[in-house]
């Protein structure tokens, strides 16, 4: 597992086509694009999320829960 120091995000919408029982559909997805540094080796990274729009709020609670905890 890789451990990155996330500098940057950027958070969008976009359509997205997907297989679905072997059909090609089109579904709204929340994008997210962070840069982040490797923590041992010091290279930056992109990387590109993809969430489905039904599991962005259970994401964000889960963040915002556990930066509460990271705060004391």
């Amino acid at each position: 597992m890789e451990e990155l120091f996330v500098r940057q995000v950027d958070i969008g919408v976009a359509d997205m086509d997907i297989c679905v029982d072997d059909r090609l559909t089109t579904t709204r997805v929340v994008v997210e694009r962070a840069t982040a540094t490797d923590r041992r080796g010091g290279h930056e990274r992109e990387l590109l999320l993809v969430y489905g729009a039904e599991e962005t709020r259970a994401v964000a609670d889960a963040l915002h829960r556990a930066s509460e905890v990271a705060a004391g």
